[in-house]
């Protein structure tokens, strides 16, 4: 399980997120922080039909997973990412891999073959594990 240090000092084991909070961090992983209500709501009103009153909610469940910080400037709130989205992917692909598969990249790789892999890709991969690895694999 991967850890995170909150703004206090002590850590904090990294949650899963719910579709809807998933969405909402990568948009604000995509922008600049902070970023606001406002900022944010366009997207969400057009995309989701939400309001300004479920995307907040939605703001204070990831703040509250320790996704994000939020600092009052005037009457504007700011919401600060406090994970990184490589930190979330790494975080995401370490649970599927347990759960799914034991834990086995063996057993992930296997299934990814059985679909069929295009030759480029399977280029890449090789090119990728001898950088990673060198020449001994």
């Amino acid at each position: 399980m991967i850890e995170i240090a909150h703004t206090n000092g002590t850590a904090a084991a990294l949650g899963r997120l719910s579709d809807a909070e998933s969405e909402v961090m990568h948009l604000i992983w995509q922008q600049t922080p902070p970023i606001t209500v406002s900022a944010l709501l366009p997207h969400f009103t057009k995309a989701r039909g939400w309001k300004t009153s479920t995307l907040s909610t939605i703001l204070d469940r990831l703040i509250e997973k320790s996704f994000l910080r939020k600092e009052l400037h005037g009457k504007t709130n700011h919401y600060t990412p406090l994970v990184s989205h490589e930190i979330y992917k790494e975080h995401e692909t370490h649970v599927f891999l347990e759960s799914v598969h034991k834990g086995s990249v063996r057993s992930f790789i296997a299934a990814l073959v059985s679909d069929g892999i295009p030759s480029d890709e399977i280029k890449a991969i090789q090119e990728w594990f001898k950088s990673e690895v060198g020449d001994d694999m």
